[in-house]
């Protein structure tokens, strides 16, 4: 695998695995039982074992990691590189990893956190990010298409993207089953991007 990009995965990885250097200095202080899994009221409906949520929970974020940047690394050996792009997505996990373990050890801990509208807030970042970028990606995964059509059908889903992360952050200050609705429109937010990228990409 000549085409992956071995020093950005490693510092990537090391990020995914800082956690569990907080979960060390806290070690004393957790349960031997975490909340790992809410509803969407925010209540814990599933645990874990202290030692699985300090340790396994990041390894499988690394496992995660590597699996994004070996996509990334083959589409930018493939097509070219655009670094501000691969930048992002190669760092979401790491940064999720560190967010989501806090907040994991956080109401652990007692820490009046509510985890829904933590969530809603972390995946309405992701949107609007990758909202802003997707318009500057000159091509389309797994799709040969003209520059100028990638260019449009980008535009277009980072249009609606950047819309998704707002309706997310929105929904924080409305009650839960608003964060619900945001969910379901994910569906059509995935079909409504794969028709048009396929209507645009078959013009001619």
């Amino acid at each position: 695998m000549k085409f992956m990009k071995w020093k950005i995965f490693f510092i990537t990885a090391l990020f995914c695995l800082l956690p569990i250097l907080l979960g060390l200095v806290l070690w004393d202080s957790l349960p031997e039982s975490i909340p790992i899994h809410f509803d969407i009221a925010g209540n814990p409906d599933n645990y874990a074992a202290k030692g699985v949520a300090v340790f396994l929970i990041p390894v499988l974020m690394v496992l995660a990691q590597f699996f994004c940047c070996f996509i990334n690394d083959i589409n930018t050996h493939i097509h070219g590189e655009r670094k501000k792009f691969t930048l992002v997505t190669k760092w979401i996990l790491p940064v999720m990893s560190i967010v989501l373990q806090t907040i994991t050890f956080g109401y652990a801990l007692g820490w009046n956190i509510d985890i829904r509208k933590a969530v809603a807030l972390i995946v309405g970042g992701i949107f609007i990010v990758m909202g802003n970028y997707l318009p500057k990606f000159d091509y389309i995964k797994n799709y040969d298409v003209e520059a100028e059509k990638a260019r449009k059908i980008n535009r277009f889903i980072g249009y609606m993207s950047f819309i998704m992360g707002i309706l997310f952050i929105i929904s924080i200050f409305l009650p839960p089953v608003f964060t619900v609705y945001c969910i379901i429109l994910l569906i059509p937010y995935a079909i409504i991007g794969l028709i048009y990228g396929i209507k645009v990409g078959r013009k001619k």
